[in-house]
């Protein structure tokens, strides 16, 4: 959680604390409803973005693992196809003879 997730609850909750002990005043109560709506609003827009942000970086490790893995199988498949093709540049310099 951030810190002004942390905050936006906060103000929430001490709002709901207000409600409850001054809830007989009219003006006051809805004052504090208000501000507590306000804050609730608040705190689901920052969990909202806050999700986003976590949904995007599990994109992006995703998509670096994927990398790594294709990555990884085709420097494989290079050293296989290497081998086979330094055998054949060492047979074709071998056998074109050692005066060049």
């Amino acid at each position: 959680m951030s810190i002004a997730h942390i905050l936006y609850v906060a103000g929430g909750a001490a709002a709901a604390g207000v409600v409850g002990s001054l809830g007989k005043d009219g003006l006051v109560h809805r004052g504090a409803v208000k501000v507590a709506t306000v804050c609730l609003h608040a705190a689901d827009k920052v969990t909202s973005v806050t999700q986003s942000i976590v949904d995007e970086a599990a994109d992006i490790n995703a998509e670096a693992r994927r990398q790594a893995r294709i990555d990884a199988a085709v420097s494989d498949r290079l050293a296989e196809l290497e081998k086979g093709i330094r055998a054949e540049v060492i047979a074709q310099v071998d056998g074109t003879g050692a005066d060049e």
